[in-house]
């Protein structure tokens, strides 16, 4: 399903106005995967792309992707360059990916929401975000602190500031003189 909507989306004219920053951390980062999908000939990004792959590079046939860059206007060429990031990161995804991911599948899973990818619930947690910290601006922020509270207040109930234990114990002891 995702290479499905992946084909689709790299059918476009041109790149997401919010491409750009994920190409460059992409380039930046020069991650395990992408060096893979560059010395392979990028056979997923050519698969996406409708192109037939070449093999690697060093096999000395030119990349199917390269030639389509001699007479791309710049809005595809940063298209294209986007797909070949995109199939890089999509070849090193797998059934597991969600197990460990890495800052490299987080980004891509990310970067596929952002433009619209409805991500499967194992999809989401490729993301690696669990962030519990509630915004400035949500309004449950009361009702964690209030619950927050109330916790508080019944882990206090058990024990007195007496020195005696209250709850628990007292609890058994009853318990046992009943049974």
């Amino acid at each position: 399903m995702r290479r499905e909507w992946l084909r689709s989306f790299l059918a476009r004219r041109t790149a997401p106005r919010n491409a750009m920053p994920y190409i460059a951390a992409t380039l930046a980062h020069a991650g395990h995967d992408l060096r893979r999908a560059m010395e392979s000939g990028h056979p997923t990004a050519c698969e996406l792309l409708g192109l037939t792959a070449t093999g690697s590079v060093y096999v000395g046939r030119p990349n199917p992707i390269e030639a389509l860059t001699a007479t791309a206007t710049p809005a595809r060429a940063t298209l294209l360059a986007l797909a070949v990031l995109l199939g890089a990161a999509e070849d090193a995804t797998g059934r597991q990916t969600w197990r460990n991911p890495t800052r490299e599948n987080g980004a891509y899973f990310a970067a596929l929401r952002d433009w619209g990818y409805p991500l499967s619930p194992v999809e989401e947690l490729a993301l690696g975000e669990v962030d519990a910290t509630p915004s400035p601006c949500d309004d449950s922020a009361d009702e964690v602190a209030a619950a927050d509270a109330g916790d508080d207040a019944g882990a206090t109930a058990d024990h007195d500031t007496d020195g005696e234990d209250h709850g628990a114990a007292t609890d058994a002891g009853e318990a046992a003189a009943t049974g």
